[in-house]
Order: structure tokens, then C-alpha cells, then sequence
């Protein structure tokens, strides 16, 4: 099972990341409280292990920004919040904000991602969706977030996502906590 932790804003961050082997870090570039620059990207890809692959977040960026990060090795896929997709020379993921079954829309992406809604929110709501809406979906292969942590890690497993995405379920006080971070690791690769 793999797995994606989002979200990262520091260097210590990613000394937890490093030290607990996942596959996925999340750089968030659009406005919210996790949001970095592409100087802070850079100085996070520069310490991330080359094995673990940085997944850039977007909410309706300009192509030309979305490109230029791509273009200078800061991200390795693209994940688009919101309505517009680019096609990019990388690997790409569109999210989708569950209430309904019919939330799930035709994408040209090369992964989706279930994430929770939460009304004027987009990504690390925090908050779960029901789960039932994907039980059975199989059309692409997709990351599982919204409101995931160690009490409920295994349920969402059972759904056999291709990756757990986590943000807030690894958090203390806002923070990402290194014991937290190893602890799902543990039980993803257990699985």
C-alpha cells in the first residue's frame, strides 16, 4: 500500500518522511495554511530521498506556474483541486469532493483522489466522506484522503486504494508529529 503525506512545510518535516519511507510528499501551492513557495519547494526537494516522489497541489493555477515547477524538478506529479487540468509531461491526479456518487467525473488525469467537501474548502478538510460512494470503484487508480488517520487507517485500506493520502491525521497542534508519520507508514506497509 502506498502512501502520501501532504502538506509538508519544512525541513524537519521531511527528515520525518525520509526516516518513515513513504512514497508520496504533497507541496501544496495554492492559498491555504500549508502553502509554500517554490524557494521552499526547492530546498525541501533538494533534502527529500530521490525514491520518495513530490506531488505538487494546485487549486486552479495558471498553466504557466503549474509547468514552470514541473519543468524544474520541484514536483514529480501534479494534483489539481478544482476545475481546471492540464495536460502535463509528468504523471497527474484530479480530486474530487465527495457527496455524491455522481461527483466522480471522466478525467483525462492519470490517478484521481477522494477527498472530503467541505463547502469553500479544498484538500485537508480534516473531515471524512462516506466511504461508500467508491466501494466498488476501479476505473483509475486512486488516492484515498479526507479526515484518514490511525484510528481509521485500516477501514480505509480495506477499500484497496492505490495510496493513503494524509495531511491533518499526522498533525499535532498543526505540526506534523514524527510519531504519527511512523506509525501509518508501519501500518501501510503492513498491509
Amino acid at each position: 500500500m502506498k502512501l502520501k503525506i501532504c502538506g509538508l512545510k519544512t525541513l524537519r518535516d521531511i527528515n520525518y518522511v525520509n526516516k518513515a519511507h513513504i512514497d508520496y510528499a504533497g507541496f501544496v501551492f495554492t492559498k491555504h495554511r500549508q502553502q509554500i513557495s517554490a524557494d521552499t519547494a526547492r530546498r525541501l526537494k533538494d533534502a527529500l530521498n530521490p525514491d520518495i516522489q513530490a506531488v505538487g497541489v494546485f487549486i486552479d493555477e495558471p498553466y504557466e506556474i503549474v509547468r514552470s515547477l514541473v519543468d524544474e524538478g520541484l514536483i514529480d506529479l501534479v494534483q489539481f483541486h478544482g476545475n481546471t487540468v492540464y495536460e502535463m509531461p509528468c504523471p497527474t491526479i484530479q480530486a474530487f469532493r465527495m457527496r455524491t456518487q455522481e461527483d466522480i467525473k471522466p478525467t483525462t488525469c492519470d490517478y484521481v483522489l477522494f477527498d472530503s467537501y467541505r463547502r469553500n474548502t479544498r484538500g485537508s478538510t480534516g473531515g471524512m466522506f462516506n466511504w461508500r460512494l467508491i466501494e466498488g470503484y476501479r476505473t483509475k487508480p486512486f488516492f484515498l484522503a479526507g479526515g484518514i488517520d490511525l484510528s481509521n487507517i485500516k477501514q480505509a485500506m480495506e477499500l484497496n486504494p492505490y495510496c493513503i493520502d494524509i495531511s491533518s491525521g499526522v498533525e499535532e497542534n498543526g505540526e506534523k508529529s514524527y510519531k504519527k508519520i511512523m506509525e501509518v507508514a508501519y501500518e501501510c506497509k503492513i498491509w
